[in-house]
């Protein structure tokens, strides 16, 4: 599976020596909480597409992303009095997002503003991944997978095995041959977590890695009907 998969496309800056200079200023980190927000259970292309919209609403793309910021979406929102008149028409219908959704950015958004959240902060390799979870856990809207998510993938943290997620139990089924306490013999996040922990614990300190092995393994039709 890693001869087939490779190595993951998100380690690759890392890979290259890239550094977080520049990242105060560039809200690097709240566009990528602002992309794991709007794709919440969409498929990849409705993700995509949402948050290009959001983007195309700051007069920004994927290419030039730089107008969304916290203060961008909070000059829209500070205009409402409170009817939500405003965000409706000019964030949340434009943007095609759900209400909990649109809310949840607003409140990201205030989080930037009020310094609990920051580029420097959440990149920062000495603050512990059980902050860094209750600080994302903070923002309405955010949840253990999506700080996981925002973890692996923006932040590049080297042992993250985001047990909640259905395809990494899938994976870790597959290729293990186990069978779980679910249906059907399917792996529980809660009641099997003694056995998923076991499993992955070799692979520690670098569980990101085998997550993502485990997504691969969900996901290849070759390897699924081997």
């Amino acid at each position: 599976i890693i001869g087939a998969s490779g190595p993951p496309s998100f380690y690759a800056d890392e890979n290259e020596g890239a550094t977080n200079s520049g990242y105060d200023t560039d809200h690097k980190s709240f566009r990528s909480l602002c992309r794991i927000i709007t794709g919440q259970q969409l498929a990849g292309s409705a993700a995509v597409a949402i948050y290009k919209r959001l983007l195309s609403i700051m007069g920004s793309s994927l290419d030039n992303p730089y107008g969304l910021t916290p203060e961008s979406i909070l000059a829209i929102a500070d205009m409402d009095c409170g009817e939500n008149h405003v965000i409706e028409e000019k964030l949340r219908k434009p943007a095609g997002l759900s209400n909990a959704k649109i809310r949840s950015i607003i409140d990201l958004s205030r989080h930037y503003k009020c310094g609990n959240l920051s580029d420097s902060f959440l990149f920062d390799n000495q603050i512990t991944i059980d902050v860094l979870r209750d600080k994302l856990c903070q923002v309405k809207g955010l949840g253990p997978w999506s700080c996981d998510m925002f973890l692996i993938f923006h932040a590049h943290k080297p042992d993250i095995l985001p047990l909640g997620d259905l395809a990494v139990r899938k994976g870790t089924a597959k290729l293990f041959g186990v069978k779980g306490s679910g249906k059907n013999g399917a792996l529980c996040e809660k009641k099997d977590l003694a056995m998923l922990t076991r499993i992955h614990e070799p692979f520690a300190p670098y569980r990101s890695l085998s997550t993502y092995y485990m997504w691969r393994c969900a996901d290849t039709k070759a390897f699924n009907a081997s």
